[in-house]
């Protein structure tokens, strides 16, 4: 008999199987839900204030698979990776990133990634497998458990290996488990789901679960974006723009439009005037990311200070938000686009 991940299932999926399968009571499933998230327990026989029967049938039914750190990088801006090694010998990566009172966890959905973005590292691995919800969900909980008792991490944002969209079957239970008040218990206003653009994912994102999403939009026009993202060949970018204008938003939400700068490509003050009415009635708020040199490979190139803020400043005067992310975890490749080249010299490799 097959063995069920049970960190797999969010609360109510647990409830149907304990119930249907064990024979339990729902009541003593919620207990074992809170267990496995909030202690954190990586044994059936650790689950306090859970019947013995009722552990023992667990053990016998069930596994509880638990993510374990291979390495552990820090970077002298207070960035941390964590470099996960997976059942079958695969690696993820996850960054968690302070800046004043956030503490932001960057997360993986996938081994590699299918979309093979010209500017992404991640890209080239191509996809080797999607991560099940439990490798998902419990990079947010084996970080937390590093960190000092009253630290929280604050933000998820799910802009590290792999197109979350492209793995909705298991990113959707996985949010289920981190977003419930027994589980890890975020506020769907801190997490964040970042796509290149698959149209018909972002509607069945949006019936599931109300978290913000970003666009990974990086070009103005067609031409421009055939050339850098792949994934423009099935989805057009006016195609991506209709979409965007068709999700839906509660009063006061945006979508956040991501938009990697690269010296003399698309980075002039025609493309912000194009990306402006690109952008033209849709909630939308633009995070602009000077883009992070890769230097043994890519003909691509960072912009200078200056002309990221003349950029910037084009949306700002016209009334449309417009941040600059700051590179970050650069020393260690734990900055956007290059995640999946870990890179341990001159680095402190950090002991859980």
């Amino acid at each position: 008999m097959d063995r069920v991940d049970v960190k797999c299932l969010s609360r109510d999926a647990l409830t149907r199987w304990m119930v249907d399968e064990l024979g339990d009571d729902a009541g003593r499933a919620v207990r074992v839900f809170k267990r496995l998230w909030q202690d954190g327990v990586t044994d059936f026989a650790q689950m306090d204030g859970v019947a013995r029967a009722t552990r023992e049938r667990l053990a016998e039914r069930a596994v509880l698979p638990t993510l374990e750190a291979d390495v552990v990088l820090d970077s002298a801006d207070g960035t941390r990776k964590f470099l996960w090694k997976l059942h079958d010998g695969y690696r993820i990566e996850s960054v968690l990133i302070p800046d004043g009172h956030r503490l932001t966890l960057c997360m993986s959905s996938q081994v590699g990634c299918a979309m093979a973005c010209h500017f992404c590292v991640t890209g080239d691995m191509g996809l080797k497998r999607h991560l099940t919800a439990s490798e998902i969900a419990d990079q947010a909980l084996q970080v937390q458990r590093t960190l000092p008792e009253g630290v929280r991490i604050t933000n998820l944002v799910f802009m590290g290996m792999g197109e979350p969209l492209h793995n909705l079957k298991n990113l959707i239970p996985a949010l289920e488990i981190l977003l419930d008040d027994h589980g890890l218990n975020f506020s769907h206003r801190k997490v964040t789901v970042s796509t290149v653009g698959l149209v018909p994912k972002m509607a069945e994102l949006a019936a599931a679960l109300p978290v913000n999403l970003a666009i990974s939009v990086n070009a103005t026009t067609e031409e421009q974006r055939l050339q850098i993202m792949p994934i423009t060949r099935k989805h057009s970018l006016a195609e991506l723009m209709d979409a965007a204008r068709a999700f839906p938003l509660p009063p006061g939400k945006r979508i956040t439009f991501e938009y990697v700068m690269f010296a003399g490509f698309n980075d002039t003050l025609d493309d912000a005037a194009r990306l402006f009415e690109l952008l033209r009635g849709i909630p939308a708020k633009v995070n602009l990311i000077p883009y992070n040199e890769n230097e043994h490979y890519r003909d691509l190139k960072c912009p200078d200070a200056a002309t990221v803020k003349a950029f910037q400043h084009y949306f700002v005067s016209r009334g449309l938000g417009c941040s600059v992310r700051t590179t970050r975890g650069l020393d260690i490749s734990a900055a956007c686009g290059q995640l999946g080249r870990a890179r341990m010299g001159g680095v402190l490799a950090a002991q859980l």
